[in-house]
């Protein structure tokens, strides 16, 4: 998947909107602010992984020049390191071997880390306590104690975490959420995420886009111990984040179902059909899978409230009030990968609240890892208020 060129604006190409308030998430003592010390242009990048997402995310920061610069990149495969860093600085970024040379010998500001999921409480915590601020792909990590140690090392630390929910800034999806924040649709009844696309290349080992030499990015994700599980975690991680950021309160229910249809891997399941409950009394439920693309005339995301409803996809948002005629409203395809590290600049650069923060990437884990315990127990499990305990 090669994301569309250049950042575009939350607010580009609306047709009825008349406001574009920014999303608001509560403060908590791990959120991206302005308490940490803002960094002049251009913020000095290091990018841990030249895979497929290592390339998605060289170019983001390629679009945010001349805000930020890709200093260095690290790979266990020199080729691939070579390759990112001719294709994003024309080479003139430095290749390593790992992220241990590249914080002892590159000056950097900030690492992205854009590694296999068993690599990401490790990298996360190096790079905090060699005082870099982070950026870090989905998921946060493979389990509660990993996601209580990435807690505690940002809390001694002081750096600015934050994941790479590239979802929260869909056109869209800013736009819904302003309009629930805003109180327009009243209480919220149901929320609904939906996550899937035909994964052949989980079958044929083939990445989306072409790559120099090293790892598949496919071989790891077949081990359940280094991808922590199937489809849910992976590419449903984006429907569980997006569906907590529609919700107006915390999760205290899941219940689930999952399936292998397409996939057929031992322990690794490519459909999952995951039942939330919110303390609000509202109820949430994420469709997600590897066997199967979006269905004839889906939504990516839905929302139910009070006074009507909303169905949204990467383009379009559609709003019904049970007192108005239906509206829609159009956005161009939007590059949320560029979005997303134009908002880690503002959060380092300019004092911004962070929007995808530990707290929301715990929270989501703590979902998903609620959702595998579900469906292997056939039971309702009940959420702790604190995200790393189940």
């Amino acid at each position: 998947m090669t994301p569309p060129h250049g950042p575009r604006s939350p607010a580009a190409h609306r047709t009825t909107a008349r406001h574009n308030a920014p999303m608001t998430t509560p403060r908590t003592s791990l959120d991206s602010s302005s308490s940490t010390s803002h960094f002049a242009d251009p913020l000095r990048v290091g990018i841990v992984g030249a895979g497929w997402m290592g390339v998605t995310h060289g170019r983001a920061w390629a679009a945010n020049a001349p805000r930020a610069r890709i200093v260095a990149v690290a790979d266990a495969s020199q080729p691939r390191a070579q390759s990112l860093s001719d294709e994003a600085t024309s080479g003139k970024a430095r290749t390593y071997a790992g992220l241990d040379s590249l914080l002892k010998e590159a000056d950097v500001d900030a690492i992205d880390i854009c590694l296999p999921h068993h690599l990401h409480k490790d990298a996360i915590l190096a790079a905090a306590r060699a005082g870099k601020h982070v950026l870090c792909e989905k998921p946060l990590c493979l389990t509660l104690d990993e996601a209580k140690a990435i807690r505690d090392g940002l809390r001694e630390t002081g750096v600015t975490f934050m994941a790479a929910h590239n979802n929260l800034f869909a056109p869209a999806l800013v736009e819904a959420r302003r309009r629930l924040d805003a109180g327009e649709l009243g209480p919220l009844y149901f929320v609904r995420s939906t996550e899937s696309g035909r994964n052949v290349g989980y079958k044929t080992g083939q990445p989306p886009i072409d790559l120099a030499p090293g790892e598949s990015s496919w071989s790891w994700r077949r081990d359940p111990a280094k991808s922590g599980g199937g489809e849910v975690i992976d590419t449903g991680w984006h429907g569980m984040y997006r569906l907590l950021a529609l919700a107006r309160s915390r999760p205290v229910e899941v219940t689930a179902m999952l399936g292998d249809y397409f996939i057929h891997q031992s322990g690794v399941e490519d459909t999952g059909a995951v039942l939330l409950r919110f303390q609000d009394g509202s109820i949430g439920f994420l469709l997600t899978s590897w066997a199967f693309g979006e269905l004839p005339g889906a939504f990516r995301f839905q929302a139910a409230s009070e006074n009507g409803g909303l169905g949204g996809t990467a383009t379009k948002l559609q709003i019904a009030l049970h007192d108005a005629a239906p509206a829609e409203q159009t956005f161009e395809n939007a590059n949320t990968f560029a979005a997303e590290v134009t908002h880690f600049l503002d959060v380092l650069q300019r004092g911004a609240t962070g929007l995808a923060t530990w707290d929301h990437a715990a929270r989501t884990l703590q979902c998903i890892l609620a959702a595998y315990r579900a469906a292997a127990d056939h039971r309702t499990i009940h959420l702790p208020e604190d995200p790393t305990e189940l």
